[in-house]
């Protein structure tokens, strides 16, 4: 269902037979998408949305935020306590606390007296900054965004044609109207004045829109381009078009594949940027949701999403963070953030436990980002989502079609985490097939449940039978253009040998639009013998090392 507007849907809520679905004018548009399976849905949606972008390389580490980091002190120590807890990190964010009066596009110079100095020392250690950018521009006289917005008709309209007033953090607003093709590009150019100083990747927030008097009027006008909306035809594509400038304006200014995350978004948005659930909590109700989220928002076309790691509001504890890292271990978008008002959550902050398990969960997600940079290739091309329900995959089998506490990484690691708190033992389902516990490497026949043991520092993990798996050696950040050595995890079952297909490119630009990019086809067999094709071969950086690891 295509509309940009209010909609209402009731699905079996007034009469348990019949779904029905109201939108506030007759201007709905309808795609009706049959298939046999699941796989076959999701593919043809995509057709109708849109392919995305391949993320930078770095995108895919590890991120940590926190409401607020206010000094550049508090910037340098959070990189400093990283390495010395052995802990990999690649971007640390900026939220309203680094701008000048939390005014879009500016820095305050007596927290941040060298931005540009900042972020080129946090890239000498694999660190990029990504600092938060608010939909409302602050009313100010001589603030150039704002006189520029008012000078151009960049802004939205009260119902009476004046400037539409609303109020955020930095007191009263405009919001751009990001449905005139002008005002995108007027605000995308804006991002230069951070992308000059080093910045490759922002945090678009606020922007439903969201303001503290409560939500816009259904009257507020978006004048457009030659084709005036009122709100409540057009609230659900704001994000969805502040996200596009974003975009559009980074890739302009700088060449390099942005990385922009945003809170709100649309069908089409992953075309432009990742997102995340928004402003959850520390508790475990919200933990045990966030897979049924996640795997939901991939299979509806946004594939690079995430959660805040132990949560947002209210406080976290030892045991719900560790948990919470072990379950977020393979999303796309891997980060942790929190409120001021709430407990620091980097994990130097609890018990000695806490912190290696933690350790142990973000090493592991390094060694598979290539795997994942796989399966974002993959999805860029048939919009199959990075972790997928169950379901997608076995769609016969009824025990898998309400698995809402388990995920598949691809089709070949299933990753089944606790999400209950005190819980120790975990009551695992595995599909048709044989499966190997990823740490004890116990081989298990699946179509059946099994009782796992999982104290509090292990998440189960199960890898398929002839799968190969591309890995890293152990990293503390992402390198420009990956890692030289490329580590292939065998793990043989009832076939004589298996079959993998691996990407690689520079990880920074869009060359690989040109054709610069590699695909790798292995082949291995049970003894551990390897083969190596290339289906294309158009990037010159090929790996140093090769090693095959059988288990």
């Amino acid at each position: 269902f295509d509309y940009a507007g209010k909609m209402e849907f009731d699905i079996g809520y007034t009469r348990r037979d019949l779904m029905q679905i109201k939108a506030a004018k007759n201007d709905l548009v309808v795609y009706i998408i049959t298939g046999e399976n699941e796989k076959d849905i999701v593919k043809q949606f995509r057709k109708i949305i849109g392919r995305s972008y391949i993320p930078p390389f770095w995108a895919f580490g590890y991120g940590q935020s926190r409401w607020g980091y206010k000094t550049e002190q508090d910037i340098r120590e959070v990189a400093k306590r990283y390495q010395a807890a052995g802990i990999p990190l690649d971007s640390i964010y900026l939220d309203i606390d680094y701008m000048e009066r939390y005014k879009d596009f500016t820095v305050d110079t007596e927290r941040f007296p060298n931005l540009k100095a900042l972020a080129e020392d946090m890239k000498q250690q694999g660190i990029h900054l990504v600092p938060i950018i608010d939909a409302g521009v602050k009313i100010e006289k001589d603030y150039d965004v704002y006189e520029e917005g008012v000078q151009n008709n960049y802004f939205c309209k009260n119902a009476e044609g004046g400037d539409f007033v609303g109020a955020v953090w930095p007191g009263r607003v405009h919001f751009p109207d990001f449905l005139q093709p002008d005002a995108r590009k007027w605000f995308g150019k804006k991002y230069a004045v951070l992308t000059e100083q080093g910045i490759d990747g922002f945090w678009n927030d606020m922007n439903e829109p969201a303001s503290f008097r409560g939500p816009l009027p259904d009257d507020v006008v978006f004048p457009g381009d030659d084709m005036p909306r009122q709100h409540k035809e057009v609230h659900n594509v704001f994000g969805h078009l502040m996200a596009k400038a974003t975009y559009e304006g980074i890739k302009k200014n700088s060449g390099k594949r942005p990385f922009v995350i945003t809170r709100a978004c649309y069908s089409g948005t992953q075309k432009y940027s990742t997102a995340w659930t928004g402003d959850n909590q520390s508790i475990w109700a919200h933990l045990k949701l966030s897979i049924p989220q996640l795997l939901n928002l991939g299979m509806s076309g946004m594939p690079f999403v995430g959660t805040d790691i132990g949560g947002f509001g209210s406080n976290t504890n030892p045991e719900l963070l560790s948990r919470w890292i072990q379950a977020s271990c393979f999303a796309p978008l891997f980060r942790n953030h929190c409120a001021k008002f709430s407990r620091c959550q980097e994990p130097w902050q609890f018990d000695k436990q806490t912190l290696d398990i933690y350790r142990t969960y973000v090493r592991l997600r390094y060694r598979f980002i290539p795997y994942l940079y796989d399966l974002f290739y993959e999805e860029s091309r048939t919009g199959m989502p990075i972790i997928r329900p169950l379901v997608m995959h076995y769609q016969r089998d009824p025990e898998v079609r309400e698995c809402n506490d388990e995920y598949l990484v691809g089709d070949r690691i299933l990753v089944a985490p606790v999400t209950d708190q005190g819980v120790h033992v975990k009551a695992v389902y595995l599909p048709q097939g044989t499966w190997i516990d990823y740490w004890t490497k116990e081989r298990i026949s699946g179509g059946k449940y099994i009782l796992r043991d999982a104290p509090i520092d292990v998440c189960p993990i199960y890898i398929k039978g002839d799968s190969i798996i591309p890995a890293w050696p152990q990293l503390d950040h992402i390198p420009d253009g990956g890692s030289e050595e490329l580590i292939l995890e065998y793990y043989p079952a009832s076939a004589d040998s298996s079959k993998y297909v691996h990407y690689q490119d520079n990880g920074a630009d869009f060359a690989y639009e040109a054709g610069e990019y590699n695909l790798y086809r292995f082949r291995a067999d049970k003894d551990g013998e390897l083969s190596v094709s290339m289906e294309h071969e158009g990037y010159e950086h090929h790996y140093e090392t090769l090693r095959v690891e059988v288990y």
